[in-house]
């Protein structure tokens, strides 16, 4: 027998589950996210539910890997052919594709804040938060060691705080954007990361 999840019928399931979870947080919050609910929006009795998902944690900790996954496939439609681009494109475009990801699928991010502030109160769900966060730094970091490497940025450039401060900035201002619907602000945003490395 195949371990859980591992059949082509059990990726489906878990996929169907997994997407019934992120819709009911994304429309009625953490309130909403009923096991029964997320059984019957993916089409499945609850005992399948829990096959898979032995815990409502075990639920959402998937539910916040979708979002990663999600994160890392949205990018922007490929710019004119550059096929490599200077480290400050690189992170410039970055901020391009996180404006439109939130234009075109706010709902991720209303996922995204839910799980965060349902994190305030839940330790292992505050571990999950933490992780994701934490890639994300790693990622930006790659992205300004290169900028380093190359000559771009400072040479005195501490990576991992810089990192951590670029991400800090972009979590304010989703968080005040998401909160009275603004759009994300790419050049304001770009020039206060560009000083932070060049200047």
């Amino acid at each position: 027998m195949a371990p859980r999840g591992r059949t082509q019928r059990g990726k489906a399931q878990c996929r169907a589950l997994v997407e019934a979870a992120f819709e009911l947080i994304a429309a009625e919050g953490f309130e909403g996210l009923r096991t029964r609910d997320v059984a019957a929006r993916a089409g499945v009795n609850v005992a399948t539910l829990h096959y898979y998902f032995a815990t409502k944690e075990d639920l959402i900790r998937a539910v916040v890997e979708r979002l990663w996954e999600e994160f890392v496939a949205f990018g922007a439609p490929a710019v004119p052919a550059r096929p490599l681009r200077a480290p400050l494109e690189n992170l410039r475009q970055e901020l391009v594709d996180l404006e439109r990801h939130v234009r075109e699928r706010p709902a991720t991010f209303i996922v995204l804040f839910e799980i965060v502030l349902r994190s305030l109160r839940n330790p292992a769900i505050s571990a999950m938060t933490r992780d994701l966060n934490t890639r994300w730094e790693r990622y930006i970091e790659t992205l300004l060691i290169e900028g380093v490497r190359q000559g771009a940025f400072r040479a005195d450039l501490d990576t991992a705080a810089t990192a951590a401060d670029i991400v800090a900035l972009l979590n304010g201002t989703l968080s005040v954007g998401m909160t009275f619907a603004q759009p994300f602000p790419v050049d304001r945003v770009f020039a206060h990361i560009e000083r932070w490395l060049i200047d």
